[in-house]
């Protein structure tokens, strides 16, 4: 969480994109990195915590504070400070482990920084044994859409009714069988699954999601189980997946 010592205009805090195991610095270490920092400027750099790497870079304290304040519902702020802040550790990612520090974690320095690490130093290693070797992915399920039907002519209130019903009971159910066992099959092949939030109506056709935490080693055999339900489901549903990506979903136990 961000660091909440009393902020002062001008001083200098680090920003927290992540944090890596040492020990995984070895004969080719990461010394500079080809994405800037939060601010689009600063050069984002390693600080050694213990048993740890946290990766961070040089911002004003209060400055950022304030902008986060003032833009919490400035959408194109958001985007654009939130996709430096993956840029980031998806970079570090490509390289060695990482635990991402949530969006906006600032600390007033090195002290603040290396104390909080540290006190979270047994949840950060069960954390990294868990996610070590392994990606996030996403999944959505689709129901296709269908071919226009026949117009019908509604010329009461129990024509209504009725019309509705009838779109409802053709309408995907969410918890059916074919969608539970998808989920089994790829639950066997992940190491760990997260919920993706609820189903919601800004997409109509949505009609399951969830988050997976996929082992690197079972790459090919999670590729094979969405592949036979893309041909299972052709015309029926669309699959949609997103991946690989750093483990977001899985690193609340250090948090």
């Amino acid at each position: 969480m961000a660091n909440s010592n009393r902020q002062v205009a001008g001083q200098q805090g680090l920003y927290l994109y992540g944090v890596s195991r040492s020990a995984e610095k070895k004969a080719a270490p990461v010394t500079k990195l080809a994405s800037a920092g939060i601010d689009g400027v600063s050069a984002v750099k390693s600080i050694a915590c213990g048993d740890f790497l946290c990766w961070v870079s040089d911002i004003d304290h209060a400055t950022f504070a304030q902008a986060m304040e003032r833009n919490i519902e400035n959408l194109e702020w958001l985007a654009l400070h939130s996709v430096r802040h993956q840029q980031v550790v998806g970079e570090i990612a490509a390289h060695m482990a990482i635990v991402p520090a949530r969006f906006g974690t600032v600390f007033s320095g090195e002290a603040a920084l290396v104390k909080n690490v540290l006190g979270r130093s047994q949840a950060l290693k069960k954390v990294f044994e868990r996610v070590a070797d392994a990606d996030e992915w996403g999944v959505k399920v689709f129901a296709e859409k269908k071919a226009p039907a026949k117009v019908a002519v509604v010329r009461s209130g129990k024509d209504y009714l009725k019309q509705k019903a009838a779109e409802i009971k053709q309408r995907p159910e969410r918890n059916d069988p074919e969608l539970r066992e998808f989920a089994g099959a790829l639950e066997k092949v992940a190491s760990d699954a997260a919920a993706s939030g609820k189903v919601s109506g800004t997409q109509p056709s949505l009609i399951w999601q969830a988050t997976f935490l996929v082992p690197r080693s079972r790459r090919k055999q999670w590729e094979r189980v969405l592949g036979e339900f893309v041909e299972r489901w052709e015309g029926l549903r669309r699959i949609e997946v997103n991946g690989p990506w750093p483990p977001y979903s899985f690193v609340a136990d250090a948090e």
